[in-house]
């Protein structure tokens, strides 16, 4: 494998329906993809079978997990262990942009 450098900004896509999910990288193990969401989009709670991390990148939002908020915003690393509930909403004003860090098949 080569080394990659991926521009986030080059990256962004969003949706007026609902967020936009897309795996940016990916090997056998782990994947990375790119959340962006409009204002009032989210993501609902769920789990997953190993760690999630989500790095955020733009905008503010809320991270939702055990029934608590908490507010998110640039420079934030969220890491989330295995089978914790959690999920995002972006109820800012502006756009919300967060890239997504799972195992491979989670």
């Amino acid at each position: 494998m080569k080394t990659q450098i991926l521009d986030i900004n080059q990256l962004k896509k969003f949706s007026d329906d609902k967020r936009h999910l897309e795996i940016i990288w990916s090997d056998h193990h782990t994947k990375i993809s790119m959340i962006c969401m409009k204002p009032g989009q989210e993501i609902v709670t769920h789990t997953h079978h190993g760690n999630h991390i989500w790095m955020v990148v733009e905008g503010q939002g809320e991270f939702l997990t055990g029934g608590k908020t908490k507010t998110i915003a640039p420079g934030q690393i969220v890491v989330v262990p295995a089978l914790e509930d959690h999920g995002i909403k972006n109820s800012s004003s502006g756009n919300l942009v967060i890239a997504s860090m799972t195992s491979q098949g989670d």
